[in-house]
C-alpha cells in the first residue's frame, strides 16, 4: 500500500518536475558564458548547488534513488576520487552524493572532451570547474594532468574514471596506471568508489518505468600517499581493480537477492 502511494505520488509530482527542470537547464549555457567571462560572478555554492538541483530533478524523473555508504570516513581535504564507469549516469550520481555530505571540499570532474558538443550538458559540467581531456591528444593529457594538480593545490578534490570510458558488462575495464600520476605530485590520499546500478538508466528502454531504480555507492579503504612510496603504480593499480570489482561484484549479489545491499549507517 505504502509502495503503491508513494508511486502516485511521484506521477503527481512529475509533471511540475519535469517543468522546473526544463526551466532549470535552460539557464544553464547563460549561467556557464557568464561565470567563464567572469571566474567571480558566482560563488562556488551557488555553481555546484545550481547543477546539484538539476540532477535532483532528473533523478526525480527518472525514478532513481541513490543509497551511499562509508563517505563519512573520507577525509575533509582534497583526495583523487577513483569510480568504475558503467553509465551516463555515474557522473551524475557521484555529484549528488558528494555535494550533499557536509565537509566535503568541492570537486572536479575529468571528463572526455567529446562532451563539449552537447551543449546543456558542457554548460552543466563548466559551472563545477570540470577538467576536459582529449585522451588521443599528448597535450590535452599534459593539460589536463596539470589542470587535475592545479584543482588540488587549489583545494578541490578530483573525480576520474580510470577505465577511460564506460564498460558495459559486469566486469570492470583495465584501469590506466597514469590515473593516479595526480597522487604523487600532491601528496594526496586515493579514495576507491564502487557503483552499481546505473547501467541501463539512462537509455531509451521504458519497460521499467514504474518502478524506482535504486543505485548503490559504497567507500572503499583510503590508499594513503604514503601507500604509493612502497609499492609499484602497476601493483597499487591492479589492487585497486580488484577490490572494486569484488566490491561490485557483492553489491550486484544482494541487489539481484533483493537483499538489503546497505544497513543504515
Amino acid at each position: 500500500m505504502k509502495k503503491a502511494l508513494m508511486t502516485f505520488l511521484h506521477w503527481l509530482g512529475l509533471p511540475f518536475v519535469l517543468l522546473s527542470l526544463g526551466l532549470a537547464v535552460l539557464r544553464l549555457p547563460k549561467k556557464a558564458r557568464k561565470y567563464k567571462r567572469d571566474r567571480d560572478a558566482y560563488f562556488a555554492v551557488d555553481r555546484y548547488k545550481c547543477v546539484y538541483r538539476v540532477i535532483k530533478k532528473l533523478l526525480y524523473v527518472k525514478h532513481v534513488k541513490v543509497e551511499v555508504k562509508g563517505l563519512k570516513n573520507v577525509p575533509k581535504k582534497p583526495v583523487l576520487f577513483i569510480a568504475n564507469h558503467k553509465s551516463q549516469l555515474d557522473a551524475i550520481v557521484l555529484i549528488k552524493a558528494l555535494f550533499e555530505h557536509e565537509g566535503l571540499p568541492y570537486f572536479s570532474l575529468l571528463a572526455k572532451q567529446e562532451l563539449k558538443k552537447r551543449k546543456y550538458v558542457c554548460a552543466a559540467m563548466e559551472l563545477i570547474d570540470t577538467i576536459f581531456i582529449d585522451r588521443d591528444n599528448i597535450r590535452s593529457n599534459f593539460e589536463a594532468f596539470e589542470n587535475q594538480k592545479k584543482a588540488m593545490q587549489d583545494g578541490r578534490s578530483v573525480i576520474i574514471f580510470p577505465e577511460g570510458h564506460r564498460y558495459y558488462s559486469d566486469q570492470f575495464g583495465e584501469f590506466k596506471v597514469a590515473s593516479l600520476k595526480v597522487v604523487y605530485q600532491n601528496y594526496a590520499p586515493v579514495v576507491p568508489l564502487v557503483i552499481y546500478g546505473t547501467s541501463g538508466l539512462l537509455d531509451k528502454d521504458k519497460s521499467n518505468v514504474n518502478h524506482k531504480k535504486h543505485v548503490y555507492i559504497e567507500v572503499l579503504d583510503m590508499i594513503k600517499h604514503n601507500d604509493f612510496a612502497i609499492t609499484k603504480d602497476e601493483q597499487v593499480v591492479n589492487k585497486l581493480q580488484s577490490s572494486m570489482q569484488q566490491k561490485y561484484n557483492e553489491l550486484k549479489k544482494l541487489a539481484q537477492e533483493k537483499k538489503p545491499v546497505f544497513d543504515k549507517e
